[in-house]
């Protein structure tokens, strides 16, 4: 019989070839609609992690504590993304790349166009969100915090949820993805609960994407 931990480290890394294949199609080849891509992406991947990695929680991590946590860490983000762009936007004349920072904007909410902003909010706060959080952070920061320790586990599963976004070539987002992943990891690491990212990036999603867009 195959052992638990074999059989969550080989679902693990089934989940990241997938995530890998998967972004590339929906933020590069583009075959359909976002929306429809990237909730089918969360669906199959958060079930793989479900399959994988179970329990993902303990009911008692559901405190108030925690949740009141979540959402401070929303806004908190929401703040240091405000700053970032604006700093961005003053150090624009001497990096080049910059330069073409409202086109790597402009490209990242191109999809906002495609859905009513009340669904794409609903999305957001009720699927995407949670469930990166449920891949990327109860799933493989998880498991890679007990094999090598939860500091190392956390640069792996950041940097892996950053090497995710680079075939997309905007730096901006790539950018996004980093500060993101060392926020919501960083939120793991320091409570070992998956509820506080979990609440953050669920009303932080639809917070920078649909109610209070950056430009």
């Amino acid at each position: 019989m195959t052992s638990r931990p074999t059989f969550s480290r080989g679902v693990r890394w089934i989940g990241l070839a997938l995530a890998f294949a998967l972004w590339y199609l929906t933020f590069v080849v583009r075959p359909a609609g976002f929306w429809p891509m990237m909730a089918g992406n969360i669906l199959l991947l958060a079930s793989l992690a479900w399959l994988g990695g179970r329990p993902l929680w303990r009911k008692a991590e559901w405190t108030r504590d925690n949740v009141v946590l979540g959402v401070a860490g929303a806004g908190v983000l929401y703040g240091v993304f405000w700053i970032g762009n604006q700093t961005l936007i003053l150090l624009a004349r001497g990096i080049p790349w910059l330069a073409h920072r409202p086109e790597n904007l402009a490209a990242i909410y191109a999809g906002r166009s495609e859905l009513a902003p009340q669904w794409i909010a609903l999305l957001l706060l009720l699927l995407i969100g949670p469930g990166e959080e449920i891949f990327w952070r109860g799933f493989f920061q998880r498991d890679w915090a007990k094999e090598i320790g939860p500091f190392r586990g956390m640069l792996l599963s950041t940097l892996c949820y950053v090497l995710v976004h680079v075939p997309t070539g905007n730096p901006v987002l790539i950018l996004a993805a980093a500060v993101c992943g060392v926020f919501w990891g960083g939120l793991f690491y320091w409570r070992r609960s998956l509820v506080p990212g979990l609440v953050s990036h669920a009303l932080w999603d639809p917070l920078i994407f649909v109610l209070f867009p950056i430009h």
